[in-house]
């Protein structure tokens, strides 16, 4: 890496700190490319040069937290539990990094859920890694005789990703109802089509 090339990532890392700091006391609404460029002590337009919109910088502003969390709820997945638990395992540890700050991640899901994918690289690739890890486990329970092997584990895995995001929007559009409230509805939800791909035969 050159002189340039050092100088441009370190205003990159510097627009993104302050960036971090600002959403997180302010919320992104309310928050400016200008407010984010004076703390970051760079020009707007310098924002503007690495980050194409304040949806983006959001984005990448979050992404660290967020594939953290995801690395660490695989790592941390209870193996020896049952399909329900451990999918309901990953979906309570997102939401437990949302519930932090529900305003700003509340900000985020709206900004990108609806967006073209080429505009929100990386929720895109977050999203596609975790219905894959849905659909790897969609494959054991099959392997195991405990899953229809007429299921198609990619199309499941969809289906179970779509329950999550509609306890996520729960968890947003209610900011008055409790982590443990949603995370049981969605248990309830997931646990009601867990039924319907179980064999029955056994």
């Amino acid at each position: 890496m050159n002189r340039r090339q050092a100088s441009k990532q370190e205003t990159r890392q510097l627009i993104l700190t302050a960036a971090r700091l600002l959403f997180a006391r302010k919320g992104m609404e309310e928050c400016t490319i200008r407010d984010i460029a004076q703390a970051a002590g760079v020009s707007p337009a310098s924002v503007v040069v690495h980050f194409k919109s304040k949806t983006a910088l959001l984005e990448e502003a979050l992404n660290q937290d967020i594939e953290k969390t995801l690395a660490a709820l695989i790592v941390s997945m209870p193996e020896e539990q049952g399909l329900l638990e451990r999918l309901l395992h990953l979906a309570t540890g997102f939401f437990q990094l949302y519930d932090q700050n529900r305003s700003l991640y509340r900000a985020l899901i709206r900004h990108t859920i609806f967006e073209p994918t080429g505009e929100t690289p990386h929720m895109t690739k977050l999203s596609e890694r975790y219905i894959q890890f849905l659909a790897g486990m969609i494959e054991e329970e099959k392997a195991r005789g405990l899953i229809r092997p007429d299921v198609d584990s990619q199309v499941a895995a969809g289906a179970i990703f779509s329950l999550y995001l509609g306890a996520l929007i729960m968890l947003f559009r209610q900011p008055e109802m409790p982590l443990e409230t949603v995370a049981g509805v969605l248990a309830a939800m997931t646990g009601q089509y867990l039924i319907g791909v179980a064999r029955n035969d056994l």
